[in-house]
């Protein structure tokens, strides 16, 4: 049988959740979408946007919640806390079912971004609180993503703001697709999931402009100048969403 849909996968997912807490009736909301995600299987061809972490995994999700503490009050928890007991040792990181093994994803997902690193397993994170969810501690600024400290024990853990294809390896691996959000920072526009540095453009036909030379297709990143379809691209000025729609398009602040 074959079904599809959120109303085949709530009940099931939320099944797994229930044995989850059978196994360990002290793991938080936040713990269990941890395991859930951290076990899933990587579903190869699609990318982060298509499946998070990937596919359901209920038998690794069980040993991995079954080998953390079982007698901790998670919720009261301090952040960077041990969830493990002395002489832990990670359960195998793969799963075997009817003959067929495949890596667990060993990530979460958070604010466009992902999380990787052993320690999401090993140390009480505060995003794991019933008031928090995993992407709380996700901050966006300066045109990089990063983990905000005061709610994640960020030693060991790594945020990765890429979207690959995945092949179905672990921690996201992949073919590089496209990278999350926009990058803008002291007149420079990132476009069409171009990274460039300061006063450097790569434009739609992989022309170079650099430091406030225009080379090809009327657009210009450069210190305040206004160059073809009235586009201006300026000091610390965002472009919606990296997208020029057309002649006279105004910048964003």
């Amino acid at each position: 049988m074959t079904m599809s849909g959120t109303s085949m996968s709530t009940p099931v997912v939320s099944g797994a959740a229930a044995l989850l807490l059978q196994v360990n009736p002290n793991l938080t909301p936040g713990m269990v979408k941890m395991i859930l995600q951290y076990t899933a299987q990587p579903v190869a061809g699609a990318n982060t946007l298509e499946q998070g972490a990937g596919e359901l995994n209920i038998d690794g999700a069980v040993r991995l919640a079954r080998s953390l503490e079982t007698n901790i009050d998670f919720q009261t928890a301090a952040r960077g806390s041990s969830t493990v007991p002395a002489g832990w040792v990670m359960p195998t990181t793969t799963t075997t079912i009817g003959g067929a093994s495949f890596p667990w994803s060993q990530l979460v997902t958070g604010n466009r971004t992902f999380v990787t690193g052993e320690n999401l397993v090993t140390q009480f994170q505060l995003t794991y609180k019933r008031e928090y969810t995993l992407a709380s501690g996700v901050r966006f600024g300066n045109g990089m993503f990063s983990l905000d400290t005061v709610v994640y024990h960020s030693n060991g853990l790594e945020v990765h703001r890429e979207i690959n294809i995945s092949d179905g390896g672990s921690m996201g691996s992949g073919e590089f697709w496209m990278s999350y959000g926009v990058l803008v920072g002291d007149g420079v526009l990132v476009g069409d999931g171009v990274l460039v540095g300061d006063g450097v453009l790569v434009g739609d036909n992989g022309l170079v402009v650099d430091q406030g030379v225009l080379v090809g297709d009327g657009v210009l990143v450069g210190d305040g100048v206004l160059v073809g379809d009235g586009v201006l691209v300026g000091d610390g000025v965002l472009v919606g969403d990296a997208v020029l729609l057309g002649d006279d398009t105004e910048c964003m602040q």
